[in-house]
């Protein structure tokens, strides 16, 4: 670690959320080299060089940073997954929970102790086809907020709304085993949207915590934590490249 950075420290309560952007060029060596048999066979089924080296940087930076967290080698690292494919620490025995969510030019890693979490971010882009899928994606109070929004925001709306609802499913690790109108969040630009209505279950409006998360016009991003019930407000704080290559060796970045 460089001596004059001094990373922060995850502690309760506190969220880190990693801004990871494309790696350019060769990716170091050895990168591949970290990924366990599965995510090497994954990777090796890409039909397009570029998407296999997204997948290889994504999860050779994702065992990177939570090694550092675990104080475990990268390549060590053992993952489990849930009947929806949730992914969680089969090795080592910690306390940290993990999401990861990519689009086109930016990853996004989220780590905190002791609380599930979801993250999803989206590249916003022009949606000639919003309209049929806030149909029969998003519930009729969703719909009825996105036409309420000037064309102009439209747009930002509906990625505003997709993003929260997919980390939230993210978050619950029933993903997509949830229909996607059977539940509610508010559309509205705000750091702390809110989770509305959940037919299968009025009380998960209540366990959960939503954030918005900005950078810049290009991506909308969303993430969604168990609530602290009785404790202070989650404390987010976000790190990038720079702070990725102050925690791994120059061999490896």
């Amino acid at each position: 670690m460089s001596p004059e950075k001094t990373m922060p420290q995850l502690a309760a309560g506190k969220v880190h959320i990693w801004k990871l952007e494309p790696v350019t060029g060769f990716q170091p060596a050895g990168w591949f080299g970290l990924l366990d048999e599965e995510e090497q066979a994954r990777a090796s089924r890409f039909r397009f060089p570029h998407l296999t080296q997204s997948f290889v940087a994504d999860h050779a930076r994702l065992r990177m940073l939570l090694g550092y967290y675990t104080q475990t080698a990268p390549q060590a690292i053992r993952f489990a997954k849930n009947f929806y494919g949730k992914p969680s620490f089969a090795f080592p025995e910690t306390r940290l929970h993990f999401n990861l969510s990519h689009t086109e030019g930016l990853t996004l890693l989220s780590v905190c102790l002791d609380h599930e979490l979801g993250v999803d971010i989206e590249a916003v882009r022009p949606m000639d086809d919003w309209q049929e899928i806030a149909a029969t994606h998003f519930s009729a109070v969703e719909n009825a907020e996105l036409r309420s929004f000037a064309p102009s925001d439209r747009n930002h709306a509906f990625f505003r709304c997709w993003t929260r609802k997919e980390a939230f499913l993210k978050a619950s690790g029933e993903g997509l085993s949830k229909p996607l109108d059977a539940f509610s969040v508010s559309i509205q630009r705000t750091d702390d949207p809110q989770f509305l209505t959940c037919d299968w279950d009025p009380e998960e409006t209540k366990r959960w915590t939503l954030k918005s998360l900005s950078f810049g016009e290009s991506f909308i991003g969303a993430l969604a934590l168990q609530h602290r019930n009785g404790a202070d407000a989650w404390q987010l704080v976000v790190l990038d490249n720079s702070d990725f290559r102050a925690i791994v060796s120059t061999e490896r970045v």
